[in-house]
């Protein structure tokens, strides 16, 4: 069976889908991904067949523009540049599709490619599966993510109101675009949203995120809409990605040398101002008298770490399920990888969200009494010192180690996926 994955976003939207083609080629599948161009070198490194699909979204973020919109914290100033730029690849993009699609058997995309892998599913005639990192689908239980504030309950007709408002704009906004590809496709003109689309063919939209993490909707959507856990890369892929050259004994033994860190990692996000934000860290870690481990993603902080005191350490990218066992808690941009690693590890966490789903997260942690939230805007000396007290506070530690222990038994969430698509390729 040929099964094509065409993936866009960043790493974190791709990583997932690295890690379940690996399974489906151990089960004798041939697996195709369709990345962005800055990733295809890292699917290919982990052992899995990449070609080129969509934009590269995190050169754009890196730009003058980019840091603007993320320094801002809004999704909404996010979306016309990201808009933007789909605009302008959308034809490339379709070529893209097209090319990495052909003879496959079935599809599996994500919320950002099932409008577009749907059609091409309907023009060739072969089953698909779509995956959700976060939730994507009209619910009474949570409104859409950035369209209310998240850190309040809200009635479930207006969260039923969000998603239904969200849709629509997705269908107006997109719909000249997917009308576009159909046209090649040869496909008729259609004006239909997606969400409801795909629930009347059945497609299989599975939750790639853990259902403890948002309590209620598991029971809400029920066996339509299943939850099979966050999808880790294996430690095989990892190492062949270079991400384990080393044990990062150096990272383990300083974190080791004295009272467990507060982790830090910024993420996939690049931070305008990196040197600012790792100043601030490192004077309110001093006033609690803390230790910091940062970790500088894309932000370009590796050549402060000879200028930082004792107490913070600057390092670059890090295995968390190596590192993380050995703080004391975590703060990060709330990606749902990260997310899930350091609330796996047993850690209050706070998220001090940008945009997209990161707000959701930051108040699912609040609201689940595991940490806290801070949109990234409103980092200040005196904000985090607020925050990481809520963090150090030992009820907030217990009840982060308790929520562990229900996220560990998802390690099989990668092969529960794979035997949907098994099952769904039969139908």
């Amino acid at each position: 069976m040929r099964v094509v994955l065409p993936m866009a976003g960043t790493r974190g939207d791709v990583q997932p889908a690295v890690a379940l083609g690996l399974e489906l080629q151990s089960r004798g599948h041939e697996v195709v991904l369709g990345v962005p161009p800055n990733l295809v070198d890292f699917a290919t490194r982990a052992g899995v067949d990449a070609r080129q699909f969509g934009p590269d979204v995190q050169q754009l973020y890196s730009s003058e523009r980019g840091q603007k919109a993320l320094a801002a914290g809004s999704t909404f100033k996010l979306m016309p540049m990201v808009a933007k730029q789909m605009a302008e690849y959308a034809d490339r993009m379709d070529s893209e599709l097209i090319a990495v699609t052909e003879g496959a058997d079935v599809l599996v995309s994500t919320q950002m490619t099932e409008d577009r892998c749907q059609s091409i599913a309907e023009a060739n005639d072969i089953p698909m599966v779509t995956l959700h990192t976060f939730p994507s689908r009209r619910n009474a239980t949570y409104p859409f993510p950035g369209s209310v504030d998240h850190s309040k309950k809200t009635p479930a007709f207006v969260n039923k109101t969000t998603w239904l408002v969200a849709e629509n704009i997705r269908r107006v906004v997109f719909g000249r675009y997917v009308n576009r590809l159909r046209k090649r496709l040869g496909l008729p003109t259609t004006y239909k949203s997606v969400e409801g689309v795909l629930a009347g063919l059945g497609v299989p939209e599975i939750q790639i995120y853990d259902k403890h993490l948002v309590p209620g909707l598991a029971d809400e959507w029920g066996t339509a809409r299943p939850f099979a856990g966050f999808l880790p890369l294996s430690r095989e892929a990892r190492e062949a990605v270079g991400e384990l050259a080393d044990a990062h004994d150096d990272v383990v033994a300083w974190a080791d040398s004295g009272p467990p860190p507060i982790y830090f990692g910024f993420g996939s996000m690049p931070i305008r101002d990196a040197q600012a934000i790792s100043a601030i860290v490192a004077d309110v870690c001093a006033k609690v008298g803390q230790r910091a481990l940062i970790s500088a993603g894309w932000s370009d902080l590796a050549q402060t770490d000879a200028q930082t005191p004792s107490h913070v350490k600057v390092v670059g990218a890090v295995a968390h399920d190596i590192v993380l066992p050995h703080c004391a808690a975590a703060v990060h941009h709330g990606g749902i990888g990260t997310t899930f690693e350091s609330l796996r590890a047993g850690l209050p966490t706070l998220i001090c969200s940008v945009s997209f789903d990161q707000p959701f997260w930051g108040a699912q942690v609040a609201r689940l009494g595991l940490g806290a939230h801070l949109p990234f805007p409103k980092l200040a000396a005196a904000s985090l010192e607020e925050k990481l007290g809520v963090l150090l506070d030992e009820e907030t530690g217990a009840r982060a180690r308790l929520f562990a222990d229900k996220l560990k038994p998802s390690d099989d969430a990668v092969a529960r996926v794979a035997d949907a698509i098994e099952a769904r390729s039969t139908r």
